[in-house]
């Protein structure tokens, strides 16, 4: 028996070598000391064969060398080149099966402290948008600057008018401040503007996504028609706050935009364009008192057309309507 213990005596301290040394070397991939990294990965392979998918991170660790490597030194482009840098690496590993979720979320991190670096050189930090179609509050907000990222999307928001993707960064930046209510408040924006526009893949509410998925687990609903009607069971779910409209010149907007929407809808009988109908009622009936000092909603035809579209949303919402009105009832 004392053999046996000193023989495991001796396979320690190689096992924990072991490990330490793949340890060692993701640590240096998390942080992007990408030639320490290969070190390690090297020496493991020499030591260890091909075990624990050290080829893969290899792989990985070679793909990001030669990415960096070929960063033009000019400024904007090195702060476009690697933002879209990262796109490719995201699509690499996924192309390549690595599905190690924390160890990808590290290097994103270190990744968008390194562009958020490129963008301060450059003198950049001012700009709304990076390039065309990526504002600059994105990277701030990947790069942990949430303060700076929400104060940039607010300044995308007058120059890019009804951008479904400016807002729904910035219910991101919000939640990841702590800010859930105001962060929701954006996202339904973003919804009314157009709920398929938001970048799904980086949503922060889990909440949202989570019912966007039940719709397609329970509802049988595709991915575009889970996403389009994602915003009107919010709402009636609790999710989503009542949107309140005060000014006259939203009120009117509101209304005609609603009018506009459902003669498109009766023309085309299109079933993507009744998951925004039933939206803009719910927020055209929970703000009733004030819409009916504006012609041209019938609160009756209004609520019918939401029955006939959705029938089982409509009951829920009349239940979620009764709701408000008796708060201390028992739910059934």
């Amino acid at each position: 028996m004392g053999s046996n213990q000193d023989v495991m005596g001796e396979q320690l301290p190689l096992f924990e070598d072991r490990h330490m040394l793949l340890n060692g070397g993701l640590q240096y991939l998390e942080k992007l000391e990408l030639d320490e990294a290969k070190k390690a990965f090297e020496r493991y392979r020499d030591l260890y064969r091909a075990e624990d998918d050290i080829n893969t991170k290899l792989e990985i660790t070679q793909f990001l060398i030669d990415g960096f490597l070929n960063a033009p030194d000019t400024c904007p482009d090195e702060a476009v080149y690697l933002y879209g840098l990262w796109d490719s690496f995201e699509s690499y590993v996924e192309s390549i099966g690595f599905e190690a979720e924390k160890v990808i979320s590290k290097i994103k991190s270190s990744f968008f402290r390194k562009l958020f670096e490129s963008v301060d050189r450059c003198n950049l930090t001012d700009a709304p948008f990076l390039s065309d179609n990526i504002p600059m509050g994105y990277v701030y907000m990947q790069a942990g600057r949430y303060d700076m990222a929400i104060k940039s999307l607010q300044a995308c928001i007058p120059v890019t008018r009804d951008n479904a993707v400016i807002y729904g960064y910035l219910g991101d930046a919000y939640i990841l401040r702590g800010e859930p209510d105001v962060a929701r408040r954006c996202y339904l924006e973003a919804c009314l503007i157009d709920p398929a526009g938001m970048d799904w893949d980086h949503v922060k509410d889990r909440e949202l996504v989570e019912l966007k998925d039940h719709l397609i687990e329970t509802l049988d609903m595709d991915e575009l028609s889970a996403v389009k009607w994602m915003p009107g069971y919010a709402c009636v779910r609790g999710l989503f706050a009542m949107k309140t409209i005060r000014l006259r010149e939203e009120i009117k907007g509101f209304v005609d935009e609603y009018i506009a929407l459902q003669k498109v809808y009766y023309r085309e009988r299109s079933p993507a364009l009744e998951a925004g109908l039933f939206i803009r009622a719910i927020i055209l009936c929970d703000n009733e008192s004030i819409m009916k000092l504006v012609k041209g909603i019938n609160f009756i035809d209004v609520r019918r057309q939401m029955k006939e579209t959705n029938p089982s949303l409509f009951s829920e919402y009349l239940r979620y309507v009764e709701g408000k009105k008796h708060p201390d009832s028992p739910k059934r």
